[in-house]
């Protein structure tokens, strides 16, 4: 390795191996502060790396470096915060329409790459490859697997794949390509719903037509490439806007119609079970801050509360509920409340009701004065 690599290399500090993988490493610019991953890599990845770094993606992270030594490809690539799929698939279901969503997010990623000359395949999409980030995006972060399509090769050279997800080629049957991808994207989109491979249990209605499609065991029965599978799922939901899951929110904050988005927490998924829980939980702060009075021997001072009064604590309230279901994304742009560390984000809330109800106090006393 010649000296200009060895100086850029030098420029990380390495901070800790990531995901107990030791050909993974979290580290740090010492000249920008930024945080980076450092993987070591198969030699013959290089092309692909070279690729991505000259072709740049809001749904892939970005290589800063990658460079060769005698036996090994050394990658610095952007550290994506956030959590991967299957984290979150174990934690809360997706409705469909969010599902679709983020497939016409991974089929954005992989446009580029299969009308690369020659085609780049990815080869290991699978729910663990998927983040979704704190900013509400979807990033592909796994490219070990992926190769270049050799034109007249009969089949791969080495068979690799996550078994379920990977498309029946990649077993050595043939040689892969975009369409081996198109079976992955159909696989995820039916585990996404179902948390069933397609072999398993299927999706029903339009969409289980679309996912039966991208899974035929044969890719000249699939879909050719992804915008034909974009297309499909625009057909099937076209009213799904181009958001997607949060990592860690809540399931009625991530992919809506744009009207639902402004619902109150517990309407916006359309679910009947939360909008039942919704509306006993405002009603019993109504009913809690209306029947509130200031007692002395049984009586009410000064006349007990008045009504204006009873409506800003109950205002209060609701704007503290709408913070914690992350209305409209309030809590994830809030210092303190977005943060990793529940310490400071149970102190968020404290100084969060601590202002509302200065709030409260300052406008009931204006409110006195006026009256």
């Amino acid at each position: 390795m010649d000296l200009s690599k060895e100086y850029i290399l030098s420029q990380y500090q390495e901070l800790g191996i990531l995901n107990d993988n030791e050909k993974v490493m979290i580290v740090r610019n010492t000249i920008t502060g930024k945080i980076a991953v450092k993987k070591y890599m198969n030699i013959e990845q290089t092309a692909i790396y070279a690729f991505l770094k000259s072709h740049r993606s809001d749904f892939i992270p970005q290589i800063y470096e990658y460079i060769q030594d005698s036996r090994r490809l050394i990658v610095i690539e952007e550290y994506i915060e956030g959590r991967n799929l299957e984290d979150i698939l174990c934690e809360q279901e997706l409705t469909a329409e969010e599902a679709v969503c983020i497939v016409k997010k991974i089929c954005h990623a992989l446009y580029p790459l299969h009308m690369a000359e020659p085609a780049i395949v990815c080869r290991d999409l699978k729910p663990e490859n998927i983040m979704i980030t704190l900013q509400n995006g979807v990033k592909l972060i796994d490219f070990d697997i992926a190769r270049i399509v050799s034109p007249g090769k009969n089949r791969d050279t080495v068979v690799m794949g996550t078994e379920g997800f990977a498309a029946p080629e990649q077993f050595g049957r043939r040689q892969t390509d975009s369409r081996s991808d198109i079976y992955a994207l159909g696989t995820i989109l039916n585990y996404m719903i179902l948390r069933k491979f397609p072999v398993e249990e299927i999706v029903g209605g339009k969409l289980g037509v679309v996912i039966r499609r991208c899974t035929f065991v044969n890719p000249n029965e699939r879909y050719q490439n992804v915008k034909e599978l974009e297309q499909a799922l625009e057909e099937s939901y076209p009213s799904v806007i181009e958001e997607t899951v949060k990592a860690g929110g809540t399931a009625e904050n991530r992919v809506l119609p744009e009207w639902r988005r402004f619902l109150p927490p517990g309407f916006r998924s359309g679910k009947v079970w939360k909008m039942v829980v919704g509306i006993l939980g405002y009603l019993m702060i109504i009913n809690i801050f209306l029947s509130l009075e200031i007692l002395e021997d049984g009586v009410p001072v000064n006349g007990g509360i008045a009504f204006p009064q009873k409506v800003l604590l109950i205002l209060s309230q609701f704007a503290e509920v709408g913070v914690v279901f992350n209305y409209l994304g309030c809590r994830d742009n809030t210092p303190l409340l977005n943060s990793k560390n529940p310490v400071f984000r149970i102190a968020g809330y404290v100084i969060l009701e601590f202002l509302l109800l200065l709030i409260v106090i300052i406008l009931w006393d204006f409110l006195d004065m006026v009256v």
